[in-house]
């Protein structure tokens, strides 16, 4: 059980105290007190906690702190690491809205990094959403499909490889660099679409490769199914001993490649093409959480698909 420190008692507190009730039901967590300058001054307990002003953090005995306001957040965030607590002990209290929340497999993924590697964007924005670290070197570059594959059936081959550049980046002519890894029929290329030079995405890739936990690798992989080597793409996925997720947009019955009926409502609301509506599709974390269960997902269990 972990022992929890919750700051601030307004409306941030109201949002998630039924899930922080719920937790401690669950004997995940203890609340040791509250935070709340404005709360101290008129009451000493709220909902059975002790509410104490901030200058009482030191005498107190904690895990994790709680920060239960979103508007305030980053604010409070800074000041409370410039009172000694270490960032990995700070916790966004809006994660205890999001769907079938728990803390035990959230906090596995603080104390355990995971390292999501994701032929796209969408080890990023579950990163983002998830309050949590960037721990790997794949974000913000994109792949040739066959070459990604490649990639994530041996990360660790490729990530002890120095980044070799194929393009250099023309900001004048709409070029973003790209950089390669591996040679002949083990070279994979990258676009790295959000960088100006090819110096700049090498020194994020290097930057970011340290971040990468070789025991908790995952691998995201998303393609339509009418593409011509989906096939081809679905048997190679198949091959991969990490633990994994593909999303495609046909039926197969391969084990953790899934489809969900709701990317076909998802599709008629908008008539531009199936490729870039199942991207978005893929990336809306508000409507992919509706069909997966992310914590399970990213802890490794079985049951992590919602819908049947």
């Amino acid at each position: 059980m972990d022992r929890c420190l919750l700051w601030g008692g307004g409306n941030g507190y109201e949002e998630i105290i039924n899930q922080i009730v719920f937790e401690i039901a669950k004997g995940n967590i203890e609340i040791v007190a509250i935070i709340s300058d404005a709360d101290s001054r008129y009451l000493k307990n709220k909902d059975g906690f002790f509410i104490l002003k901030k200058e009482m953090i030191h005498t107190l005995d904690f895990d994790y702190l709680i920060i239960t306001s979103t508007k305030y957040f980053e604010e409070i965030k800074k000041e409370a690491i410039s009172a000694g607590i270490e960032q990995d002990r700070i916790i966004y209290g809006n994660i205890f809205k999001m769907p079938l929340f728990d803390w035990e497999r959230y906090i596995s993924l603080v104390k355990n990094p995971v390292s999501i590697l994701s032929d796209d964007c969408w080890g990023g924005y579950v990163y983002h959403k998830l309050h949590l670290p960037f721990s790997s070197p794949c974000i913000n570059i994109s792949w040739d499909k066959e070459d990604y594959i490649r990639f994530v059936q041996n990360p660790l081959y490729y990530f002890d490889l120095p980044l070799e550049m194929e393009r250099e980046g023309d900001i004048r002519k709409n070029l973003y660099p790209i950089g390669r890894l591996g040679e002949d029929d083990k070279k994979v290329t990258m676009n790295f679409v959000h960088a100006v030079t090819f110096q700049q995405a090498k020194v994020m890739w290097n930057r970011r490769k340290k971040r990468v936990n070789r025991e908790r690798i995952f691998i995201k992989f998303a393609f339509p199914a009418y593409i011509e080597n989906s096939s081809w793409l679905l048997e190679q996925f198949n091959k991969i001993t990490f633990p994994k997720i593909a999303f495609f947009s046909g039926e197969t019955n391969i084990k953790d490649v899934i489809y969900s009926p709701r990317f076909e409502w998802f599709v008629n609301q908008s008539e531009r093409a199936e490729t870039l509506i199942f991207s978005d599709y893929v990336r809306n974390l508000d409507y992919l959480f509706k069909d997966i269960d992310i914590l399970k997902l990213l802890n490794n269990e079985e049951n992590y698909i919602r819908f049947m």
